[in-house]
């Protein structure tokens, strides 16, 4: 609470049961950063979509995933268009999770074809990036972070897709993700410890 007293637009969680504790405090904007496939998490994060007064947010990198968490929304009776905010995961060279730039299109575009799913932009994260050793090794891996972003974007825009938003960077290269003008939302938090 009181970062986002003093200008964060909300939180960032990596699980469902942090976003449900979050939400259950009264934090009222939050982003599950983090891909959750699992139906009996995703059902409980339906269920709080549609109980609470909290904008939740979610990413996805694979059809498996849209496709659970629609029927979650569907099964817990979510109703109206665009109940929960989906952010589609590029793999910006973590190799951790996220489709190549060449696949995003083909996942948004089933991610719009859901009407409780809002596509709310592209989820850019290189944590890795963060723990490189020289400031040579991590400019080099964010500006391969950065070619990604910007290969995704062109295949969006030429398809006629709006992206509201880039979200993503760390603590450790926010710096570098935010003068490049591509990101629009910065996860630094662990700053916190």
């Amino acid at each position: 609470r009181l970062q986002m007293a003093h200008g964060a637009v909300g939180v960032c969680v990596q699980k469902t049961d942090e976003a449900l504790a979050q939400a259950q405090a009264g934090v009222r904007d939050i982003y599950i950063s983090n891909e959750v496939i699992a139906p009996a998490k995703l059902a409980r994060l339906a269920q709080a979509v549609r109980e609470r007064p909290t904008r939740f947010a979610i990413a996805v990198d694979s059809a498996l995933g849209i496709a659970r968490l629609a029927a979650a929304l569907q099964q817990a009776n979510v109703t109206g268009p665009a109940a929960i905010d989906v952010l589609v995961e590029i793999d910006v060279g973590h190799g951790r999770c996220g489709v190549p730039p060449a696949e995003v299109l083909a996942l948004v575009q089933l991610l719009l074809a859901q009407p409780l799913l809002r596509f709310a932009g592209l989820q850019a994260y290189h944590g890795s990036a963060q723990h490189r050793r020289t400031s040579a090794e991590r400019d080099a891996a964010l500006a391969a972070s950065e070619t990604a972003v910007r290969q995704a974007l062109a295949a969006l825009r030429a398809a006629g897709i709006a992206v509201p938003l880039v979200t993503g960077a760390g603590t450790g290269s926010f710096v570098r993700e935010a003068a490049s003008g591509l990101w629009g939302e910065l996860q630094a938090g662990s700053f916190l410890f």
